[in-house]
């Protein structure tokens, strides 16, 4: 007896039919029937009977339908979690994160996940939003966390975390000697800013400034490229403006207080950031791995 015997013998009792099932294993006929026959020689026991064109599993059948199944679900199970112990010691894993997110925590996060898996090849990708999205969508790209929701019905996406976007200067600038800043003030400012239409940001901060009726000085537009973060940052620690940014991505500049950051109470603004995996390996072994570590992780 083996365990393609039971799969066999438990589609043909499902399906009622030798034909429907031979369609359905994607087998011819004759095998499913030769396969039944030894089946029943090997337990000396008749397992079908024929009523018409249709046919019923006898007691015997009946009997051996449920034991199959326990049989067949036990065998898939230990399969599961062998699979599951050898993908989280070996494999390959490509992690993505947009702009923002890639030079700030994600790298120090991928780091930290490597070091405990050390004979999984983990990379880490930093794209755009929407360039990650359509790795993701053409495999190759197997986890990421960016900030926006895709649309595509073939992506699971769930909330990671929000963060509250930040106004910064340099560290010698004349308002940081201020408690709070308004809107007001910083309209008299240059500001270092992503392009309009590539940036979600820049069109919030847009937005503020035009319902006030106030202007917003640009001293430097930077299109969204990789390694722009790190030109406005770089840029704004020289003097050349202010920048509108999320803490998490000006961490390093603020520790080593080459920027600082205003108190501005009439701006609110925040950003979603969403785990997105193509839901074809969203219970890969390593993919939630690694969603659990980057939830875990502080």
């Amino acid at each position: 007896m083996t365990l393609y015997q039971l799969k066999v013998f438990i589609t043909v009792s499902k399906l009622r039919s030798f034909t429907q099932a031979s369609r359905s294993l994607g087998v011819r006929q004759p095998s499913v029937t030769l396969l039944i026959q030894s089946l029943q020689r090997e337990l000396g026991a008749k397992l079908f009977d024929r009523l018409g064109n249709k046919i019923k599993p006898t007691r015997a059948g009946e009997e051996l339908v449920g034991r199959a199944e326990d049989i067949l679900a036990k065998v898939t199970g230990i399969r599961n979690k062998v699979d599951e112990i050898m993908g989280l010691k070996k494999g390959r894993i490509v992690i993505g994160g947009s702009q923002l997110l890639g030079t700030s925590d994600l790298p120090t996060i991928v780091c930290q996940f490597s070091k405990g898996h050390e004979g999984v090849d983990v990379s880490l990708k930093v794209d755009l939003s929407t360039a990650i999205e359509k790795s993701l969508l053409e495999g190759e790209v197997d986890v990421a966390v960016i900030s926006r929701a895709p649309e595509s019905s073939l992506l699971v996406v769930k909330p990671y975390r929000d963060e509250e976007a930040v106004i910064s200067c340099a560290a010698n600038h004349p308002l940081t000697k201020r408690r709070a800043v308004s809107l007001q003030a910083l309209s008299k400012e240059q500001f270092v800013i992503g392009k309009k239409g590539e940036s979600q940001l820049r069109d919030q901060v847009d937005e503020i400034f035009a319902r006030k009726g106030l202007p917003l000085k640009v001293a430097l537009e930077v299109s969204a490229t990789s390694g722009s973060r790190d030109v406005i940052r770089t840029a704004v620690a020289s003097g050349l403006g202010l920048s509108f940014s999320f803490r998490s991505g000006s961490k390093s500049y603020i520790a080593a207080r080459q920027i600082k950051v205003l108190k501005v109470p009439e701006i609110k603004l925040k950003r979603s950031t969403y785990i997105v995996v193509h839901k074809n390996r969203a219970n890969t072994p390593l993919v939630k791995a690694f969603i659990s570590f980057l939830r875990r992780f502080k």
